[in-house]
């Protein structure tokens, strides 16, 4: 029967072992010295040697010839231990045989000494697994063994591990194998079954193992069942991937902010059944890379690509800013995370392709668009209503702040301030004396720039801009008469405000003018009714705050 590549081509000594010299030297010392320690615990991501290094150490310490800390592979017990005739050595996978009855039964084997081999082995994988009552009952033993027992814990998560096993352990960490390692050594097993593999593919292959090498064995194997010759698009037709060519014309759409091309990419790619969550994994990948060479002045050691893979993305980094590539790395990692949770793959994909084409090139871009962008964007019916909402929640900074006093009222939503002067006394600000402001409304003219005081007022101050969007001006000399409701006289009356306005005016008109409410005198309302004096505003008015309120999802209770 046909062994697969990952089984046949397992190290068999520690020489074989790829990409992890910082363990398999000190293994080696270890058992040339007799400094051999009774539990080892081996740590690292998948596919990394950690069961390769247990097996081969099992062999290496029972070898009746071992070559300088390595098993020889000839004798009668590296031979039984290799074919699993020998029961000295004892692999235990801790994921399925967790309880504490499993690590009892183990327990109860330490009490016999090795059959046939010096000592007796035990390997216990992923024993993360183990729950906290098998670790209880495993620790007392971890401690302190017989002397012919030898422990080997592997896991892929140490951190799940309690304190009291760590302790008892020595601990050897396997790093993931470089893309370079795992290029090489596909290349040897690839000409020893008679095929070959090129750099790209080879690379290929390493960046989708993540450096793991029994997953890149497992991708050559699979490889090589479609063709001996084995070049990038045998990889990307093995394990259905879009492939470097569609990468780049997605990349370039994307530079070009094109989504109609996006749209027919991805039905071609949906037609070829390429999956849309590897697609989304593809390009999280080649973003991360395009924002490397947007950041770091020399990534060659950070990307793993060919040179002419390296070549053709430096020219596409060009077109991106790194905002707008972390921007893109962001979008799609979201909608990664709602692939994997079943929404529809394709719509997806399509979504959020088109969602990346309006990531703007800054953030500065993004987070304050310009006054030339505001008067092209068409008002309608969405951005009136976020008009509304902003403007009620710069209304409760202002109260929560104090700019704002609210009276006593039985509404949900405070009414505040007056929306008309004193019938007896209108004045407007004159250095600390009063004058009729009906006389100077009556003769005042409209004030032409306070269109461009406003745009001015909404980069200086947010919250009032938010309450006199809607207002006008009239001039009349050096007065500045202001027509708003009684939520903007309550804001015009705070200084920061005042300053702020007059500031603008100043810069835009050259004007050092006073501020004043304008009331003509065709606006005089009616003294209050009994009814309506504690209310400090016409009903109408009131009417008009609860209903824009409402408007803005706020509840009102109505008295």
């Amino acid at each position: 029967m046909y062994q697969v590549l990952y089984r046949k081509w397992r190290p068999k000594t520690f020489a074989d072992v790829v990409g992890q010299p910082h363990v398999t030297e000190t293994l080696k010392n270890e058992l040339v010295t007799g400094r051999i320690a009774h539990a080892y615990l081996f740590t690292g991501s998948r596919g990394t040697g950690k069961t390769t290094c247990a097996k081969i150490f099992a062999k290496a310490v029972n070898c009746l010839n071992p070559i300088e800390g390595n098993p020889c592979g000839e004798c009668e017990i590296c031979r039984g231990i290799e074919d699993e005739s020998i029961m000295d050595v004892t692999e235990m996978d801790a994921a399925s045989n967790r309880k504490i009855e499993d690590i009892r039964d183990l327990l109860e084997e330490i009490r016999y000494t090795p059959a046939q081999a010096k000592y007796r082995v035990f390997i216990v994988d992923e024993v993360h697994m183990l729950t906290t009552e098998a670790f209880n009952a495993l620790l007392k033993t971890l401690e302190e063994p017989p002397s012919y027992v030898i422990f080997i814990l592997a896991t892929t998560e140490p951190h799940k591990l309690p304190a009291t096993i760590l302790s008892r352990c020595q601990r050897f960490d396997f790093h993931r194998v470089t893309p370079q390692a795992i290029c090489d050594r596909l290349r040897y097993i690839a000409q020893q079954e008679g095929g070959d593999i090129d750099d790209e593919a080879g690379l290929m292959i390493a960046r989708l193992a993540d450096g793991g090498m029994r997953d890149a064995l497992s991708i050559l194997d699979q490889a090589m069942g479609k063709s001996r010759q084995v070049n990038a698009l045998t990889v990307c037709e093995t394990v259905g991937m879009a492939g470097t060519g569609y990468i780049n014309e997605i990349a370039g759409d994307i530079a070009r902010r094109d989504p109609a091309a996006l749209m027919k990419l991805i039905s071609e790619l949906y037609a070829n059944s390429k999956d849309m969550i590897r697609l989304c994994d593809e390009l999280i990948s080649y973003f991360r890379s395009i924002m490397i060479l947007c950041t770091v002045k020399d990534p060659e050691g950070l990307i793993v690509a060919s040179e002419a893979e390296l070549t053709e993305l430096k020219q596409t980094a060009a077109q991106f800013t790194s905002e707008r590539a972390i921007g893109i790395l962001n979008l799609l990692q979201l909608s990664y995370e709602k692939m994997a949770r079943g929404v529809n793959k394709r719509v997806e994909m399509e979504t959020v392709l088109i969602r990346i084409c309006g990531v703007p090139d800054n953030v500065t871009q993004a987070a304050q668009p310009s006054v030339t962008a505001r008067q092209q964007t068409a008002p309608d019916q969405s951005a009136a209503l976020n008009s509304l909402i902003s403007r009620v929640e710069a209304l409760e900074r202002m109260v929560r702040s104090g700019l704002l006093q609210s009276r006593p009222s039985t509404q949900t939503v405070p009414i505040y301030g007056s929306t008309s002067e004193p019938e007896s006394k209108p004045s407007a600000e004159k250095g600390g004396a009063s004058v009729n402001v009906r006389e100077l409304s009556d003769s005042a003219k409209l004030y032409g720039e306070w269109n461009r005081v406003m745009e001015a007022l909404q980069v200086t101050n947010q919250a009032a801009y938010s309450v006199l969007a809607d207002s006008r001006a009239f001039i009349n000399g050096k007065y500045l008469l202001i027509e708003t409701g009684g939520f903007g006289r309550d804001m015009l009356r705070t200084s920061q405000v005042k300053e702020s306005i007059k500031n603008i005016v100043r810069q835009i008109s050259g004007i050092d003018c006073r501020l004043g409410p304008y009331t003509p005198s065709g606006a005089v309302q009616n003294k209050p009714s009994e009814k309506n004096k504690s209310e400090d505003i016409p009903l109408a008015s009131a009417e008009k705050i609860i209903r824009r309120a409402q408007e803005a999802g706020i509840d009102v209770e109505e008295n």
